[in-house]
C-alpha cells in the first residue's frame, strides 16, 4: 500500500463527508491542512516500522537471489554436460531446471506480485500508524468544527498560512499517545504534544528558499 496516499484520501473524504453540509456557506468554512510526508518522516514509530519492513523484504530478496543462483548453476551445468549426457539424464536435468524455475517464478509472484506478501507486509507495518493519523485528524476536525482538512503532501496547496497547519499537533498527539499522556478520543489542545517539530514557515513540509 502507499501509506501516504491512503491517509490523504481517508482524511479528506472522511472529514468532507462527516462535516461538510450542502447548506454551509463558503464564508463559514473552517479549513486546515497537514503535511503527511512530514508526519511520517518525523514520527519515530514510522521509522521503526519502515526498518522492520525493510528487514523482512531483505530476507525475501535473499531467498529469491539464492533460488535464482541455483537456477543459473543448474543451467550452466546442463549446458556444459549436455553433449556427454544420455537422453534420459539430459531430460532429468532439464525437468529439474524447469521445476526450479517454476518455483522461483511462483515465489517472486507470491511476494512481489499484485496483492503479494510485500504489499501485505507494508500494510501490516504501516496501516496502524495511518489509522492513528486518520483518527487524530478526524478528532481535530470534529471537535473543533473544521469543514475540511487537506494534505499539503498532495501538492494541491500552493500557499498555506502557518496558523492553519495542523501537522505539529498531529505529531504531538501521536507522541503523547505513545507516552501515555493522552488517550485516543480525548479532546486535543493546541499545546498537545511536547515533542513537536520545528514549525515550517511555508506550511508545506518543504524548507524555505533563500
Amino acid at each position: 500500500m502507499n501509506h501516504r496516499q491512503a491517509v490523504r484520501a481517508a482524511i479528506v473524504w472522511a472529514l468532507a463527508c462527516a462535516i461538510l453540509s450542502p447548506a454551509l456557506a463558503w464564508a463559514d468554512l473552517k479549513v486546515g491542512f497537514i503535511d503527511s510526508d512530514r508526519i511520517f518522516e518525523n514520527y519515530q514509530k514510522t521509522q521503526e516500522a519502515q526498518a522492520a519492513f525493510n528487514r523482512e523484504v531483505q530476507e525475501l530478496s535473499k531467498t529469491a537471489r539464492e533460488m535464482k543462483n541455483l537456477i543459473d548453476e543448474l543451467q550452466k551445468k546442463l549446458d556444459q554436460q549436455s553433449p556427454m549426457l544420455s537422453d534420459a539424464k539430459r531430460d532429468e536435468q532439464s525437468a529439474e531446471l524447469r521445476r526450479k524455475t517454476s518455483e522461483y517464478e511462483s515465489f517472486v509472484q507470491a511476494n512481489w506480485g499484485p496483492g503479494g506478501r510485500i504489499s501485505k507486509l507494508n500494510e501490516e507495518h504501516l496501516k496502524p500508524i495511518v489509522d492513528r493519523v486518520h483518527a487524530i485528524v478526524v478528532e481535530i476536525g470534529t471537535q473543533e468544527g473544521y469543514a475540511l482538512i487537506l494534505d499539503a503532501a498532495d501538492q494541491n496547496i500552493i500557499f498555506g498560512d502557518k496558523q492553519y497547519d495542523l501537522t505539529d499537533r498531529v505529531l504531538g498527539a501521536l507522541r503523547d499517545e505513545d507516552e501515555g499522556k493522552r488517550a485516543p478520543g480525548r479532546p486535543l489542545t493546541n499545546s498537545s504534544g511536547s515533542g513537536q517539530t520545528t514549525p515550517n514557515p511555508t506550511g508545506t513540509g518543504q524548507p524555505p528558499t533563500e
